[in-house]
């Protein structure tokens, strides 16, 4: 009666394949099917509890998870059911565009990361559409619905405003979602994040004969529903096996279906196998912590189902460390920028609410983030980010853009492994410009580069030097430009930080453009060898360059400040 079929042995295969170089294959437990018989159970993760917080369907969208992990191959993965809960509310879209507009240009367009609710199946859509998860010791599940509430003064905050009867707003909201010390760069740098490649929908929750279908190919069900209590009498039995009930109250709730058992020959007692969040004081009799529900229970109160195919490696997730609250210095002019989104991870958002007809079609999701100004002006972000490269828009003149659009000035940026990034700006008219942002605080100091910007402007002057991979001073301390040449140019010496390293060093700025900055250094040190830097002079700070190295390799972020 064990066995495994064809098509689940070619997916383990195909898996174990794609990772075998960085993962140490387990073979999966052995597991029960047959025709009235299935019993996944020994290739489940271990049972958890969600405690009093209403956060069941993470709990079944990882649970499929971690079993979709131990089946191709990686044995017993604990993911982090509080990461997912608190990124999936954070980095959240309202759908409706006219409920935005309605709030004004700083609306509230996310939820609060520590709210629950949603759908299982919904859960693992997601996690096809960009949301990944880290280990569990990561960010460790916070059981108690009022842990945040106790130790989030910003939390506090906005409970506080809303009694009062105040209008919240988006800032509101990120000043909690963007707490540092709860998305930490050990949420966002983790090594490993674990996500999901394929799944599928089945059409009839309510359907035994779909779910069964779905279990006997060894494949658990997520599965949504609206179903009656079992504490409550009539709906649960002597053996714990949860039934249908017209008189109870209703739940709504998330578990995941592991098996089922018709082999009694009586249908009233044949009953689905499934694993809960409730720890495992809901176990049914004989049923080793898990919980089962009768077939009626089904038939009646199921609202979703779906199931994971394959789950995608293990693997980095460098962009989602953009995250969190920056201060962005863009030509000298000031303000901050909250990154609250990653462009597409709305996507099953707009999809299901498309289908669903609440949204007339289903929108290209660019959202960033807000930016605020000196004044805190409210301006909507768009853009789109690939490893450590962020593009960016915000408009002056449209600041409620709407997701699917890019106006106003593009940034394309760097970011470091500090939480450091810098590039440049492209204003309407062509023109490019300096700029960095970093979460904490902006750059200080700096003596003031004699204006305008030549050869005057750097001979005999000193910079402070920093790079992620190496920092020191750089002089320039000889003029070697040509007149006839369209650039002026300067030698000098780069010194590490700890006088290990000390090397020629140039500048060249061209004469049509002299806030730009093309620096090379001959041996920057920590095994580097030579490094290039394209900078632009903040044009309203009084000497600060910033920019990256070549975007033809891995572009790093760089700045100079002047001594």
């Amino acid at each position: 009666m064990k066995k495994i079929n064809e098509f689940l042995y070619l997916i383990i295969v195909v898996a174990f394949l794609l990772f075998s170089c960085d993962e140490e294959f387990e073979t999966p437990p052995d597991v029960t099917t047959s025709e009235n018989f299935v019993d996944l159970r020994p290739q489940q993760s271990s049972l958890k509890d969600q405690g009093n917080r209403t956060t069941c369907i993470v709990f079944a969208g990882v649970a499929a998870t971690e079993a979709a992990y131990k089946r191709i191959g990686y044995g017993e993965v604990d993911l982090s059911e509080e990461f997912i809960n608190f990124t999936r509310k954070s980095f959240y879209l309202h759908p409706i565009w006219s409920d935005i507009v309605g709030r004004g240009e700083d609306a509230i367009e996310t939820q609060l990361g520590h709210t629950g609710g949603g759908g299982g199946t919904g859960v693992v859509a997601e996690l096809t559409k960009g949301f990944k998860i880290p280990i569990e010791s990561t960010m460790p599940y916070q059981s108690s619905n009022t842990y945040y509430q106790n130790n989030y003064q910003t939390l506090g905050d906005i409970t506080a405003k809303s009694e009062a009867g105040e209008v919240l707003k988006q800032r509101d909201y990120s000043n909690f979602n963007l707490d540092p010390e709860i998305l930490t760069d050990t949420q966002l740098r983790a090594e490993k994040y674990y996500s999901v490649a394929q799944y599928r929908d089945i059409d009839d929750p309510k359907d035994p004969a779909k779910i069964e279908a779905v279990l006997k190919r060894g494949n658990e069900v997520v599965w949504d529903f609206a179903g009656a209590v079992p504490w409550e009498t009539g709906g649960i039995d002597e053996d714990g096996i949860w039934q249908a009930c017209s008189s109870c109250t209703l739940m709504g709730h998330s578990m995941l279906i592991v098996g089922f058992d018709k082999r009694d020959a009586d249908p009233d007692n044949h009953y689905f196998i499934v694993k809960n969040s409730w720890g495992a004081g809901w176990t049914a009799t004989g049923g080793e912590g898990y919980t089962y529900i009768s077939y009626d229970y089904l038939r009646n109160y199921g609202v979703a189902a779906s199931y994971i195919v394959l789950a995608n490696p293990p693997s980095k997730w460098p962009e989602i460390a953009f995250i969190g609250r920056w201060k962005l210095d863009y030509d000298g002019f000031k303000g901050e920028l909250d990154i609250y989104h990653l462009p597409g991870m709305a996507q099953y958002t707009f999809e299901y609410n498309a289908g669903a007809g609440v949204i007339p079609e289903v929108y290209d999701d660019y959202r960033i983030g807000t930016f605020y100004d000196s004044e805190g002006k409210a301006y909507k972000v768009n853009g789109a980010v690939s490893g450590n490269r962020i593009e960016f828009y915000f408009d002056l003149a449209t600041p409620l853009q709407k997701w699917d659009e890019k106006l106003g000035r593009k940034f394309v940026y760097y970011l470091d492994q500090n939480n450091f990034m810098a590039g440049q700006h492209t204003d309407g008219d062509g023109k490019t410009y300096g700029g960095y942002a970093r979460k904490t605080g902006f750059i200080s100091g700096g003596n003031k580069t004699p204006r305008p910007f030549e050869v005057q402007s750097y001979i005999d002057s000193q910079w402070d030097f920093y790079y992620e991979k190496a920092t020191g001073v750089i002089e320039f301390t000889e003029d070697v430009s040509n007149q006839e040449a369209d650039f002026y140019l300067l030698n000098g010496t780069y010194t590490s930080s700890d006088g290990s390293i000390v090397s020629a060093a140039q500048i060249k700025i061209p004469k049509a453009e002299t806030n730009r900055a093309y620096i090379q250094v001959a041996n920057i040190g920590n095994g580097e060898g030579a490094e290039s830097f394209i900078g632009k002079h903040l044009s309203w700070e009084a000497g600060l360059i910033t920019g990256n190295t070549p975007e033809t390799g891995n572009a790093l972020p760089f700045y100079m400040i002047r001594k």
